[in-house]
């Protein structure tokens, strides 16, 4: 019976190391996908919000993957491949959050397999759109019973309250901003539109008003940071 034992053992040990290792003739892609502009530092993974397409030198697909379903590990053939890494919302992120918007990421690189090679990519997949969020000065609430914050870009008008985001295409040109807010004796006091038109995609534009009467700038601030899930860092430009 011990013997018995040991051989089934040593049999599964066998067979592990074999599918940890890449078969005779197997070309294979091993692949760390992961959305914003710096390198992932934990172990390689997949994004699960990130889809992949794979397309040959003659532009046609090899293989697709829906977001969530990524593999690491993906079997091909030697040759040379286009790697597009993208999220889904490329026609609706406009749409998203009541027509606040979200993130739209993508990116494109290109890949030599050869054959019995494991070759590694990493992928940083970076925001294609960019964002606006407002900050209001320290007892703001306490002098404003009310405020509206309005953002315009294109044919979109879109309001967000402290803390909310809104995204918005680059290509559009910018955006214009415009905050009007009802004090305690129920006066209301609205500045003038402006106009903010220095945009690059990936970045999130936090506008930081205070109670400076500056005629150049209404009273703004304008921090520019860059939109990441995980840690937004400054950004000299």
């Amino acid at each position: 019976m011990k013997r018995i034992i040991y051989i089934l053992s040593l049999l599964f040990v066998c067979f592990a190391c074999q599918h940890e290792e890449v078969l005779v003739g197997e070309t294979v892609l091993d692949v760390n996908l992961s959305r914003g502009l710096k390198p992932s530092v934990a172990t390689r993974a997949v994004d699960a919000d990130l889809a992949l397409t794979i397309l040959d030198e003659q532009g046609n697909v090899c293989k697709q993957y829906a977001a969530g379903t990524v593999p690491q590990r993906i079997v091909l053939f030697p040759g040379t491949f286009t790697l597009r890494a993208f999220t889904e919302n490329e026609d609706t992120w406009a749409e998203a959050n009541n027509g606040k918007g979200e993130g739209y990421y993508f990116a494109e690189t290109q890949v030599v397999l050869e054959e019995d090679k494991t070759t590694y990519t990493t992928m940083n997949v970076p925001m294609q759109n960019y964002a606006v969020s407002l900050s209001l000065p320290a007892q703001f609430d306490q002098m404003f019973n009310a405020y509206t914050f309005t953002l315009k870009s294109g044919i979109r008008t879109v309001s967000i309250k402290e803390g909310e985001k809104a995204y918005f295409a680059v290509a559009e040109g910018g955006f214009s901003y415009q905050l009007s807010a009802t004090n305690t004796d129920n006066t209301t006091h609205t500045s003038s539109e402006v106009k903010y038109t220095q945009v690059l995609s990936g970045k999130l534009y936090t506008m930081t008003y205070s109670f400076a009467d500056d005629a150049a700038t209404g009273g703004v601030e304008i921090e520019i940071t860059d939109d990441m899930d995980v840690t937004d860092e400054d950004v000299n430009l």
